[in-house]
């Protein structure tokens, strides 16, 4: 680890209120992306998944370290994971053209989520990391996924008189490797 970040990993005021705002700057960057492309969650959304991320890992810190409580910590970090799934699929739709929008905000939410956990428990250096990468994938690779080439699905409806013709139909299928 950095040893520039060392004294931030103790759980003082001074310690939370960098974590607090180290996870909006860096939610607000992915959150500033979602926004420009008109997605459905954007700045505002995402850096109140990072800053809810981020305290609820400082939460599970705290409990365990400094009230002494006998628990885990990394339980509320393992729910918010679970509740990012959920807010993640309400981004998640099917257009009349039967593709699907919202994956790549989905997962922009579920992975700033994650980042907002690794700062909460003091990782800084996977935080920022992780930060870089999202927005590199967001702003960089939306040309490439685009020229990506796949084969379009169709769907072909036969109807057959009789049993041995499905037969052979099958069969010229399977023989071609038809999917």
């Amino acid at each position: 680890m950095l040893p520039v970040f060392d004294g931030l990993r103790d759980i003082n005021f001074l310690n939370v209120l960098f974590r607090m705002l180290l996870a909006a700057a860096c939610s607000a960057l992915i959150g500033i992306e979602r926004s420009i492309k008109n997605r459905p969650a954007g700045f505002r959304t995402h850096i109140l998944v990072c800053i809810g991320a981020t305290t609820a890992s400082l939460t599970g810190h705290y409990l365990y370290l400094v009230s002494h409580l006998p628990t885990d910590m990394t339980r509320l970090g393992a729910q918010v994971i679970t509740g990012l799934g959920f807010i993640g699929a309400g981004t998640i739709v099917v257009t009349r053209k039967q593709t699907v929008k919202g994956l790549t905000t989905a997962a922009g939410l579920w992975a700033t989520g994650v980042i907002g956990l690794a700062i909460g428990s003091g990782f800084y250096e996977g935080a920022i990391l992780a930060t870089a990468f999202v927005l590199f994938a967001e702003c960089f690779f939306t040309d490439i996924g685009q020229k990506i080439r796949f084969t379009p699905e169709f769907r072909a409806v036969i109807n057959y008189e009789s049993k041995q013709a499905l037969d052979h139909t099958l069969r010229f299928i399977k023989d071609r490797g038809i999917a």
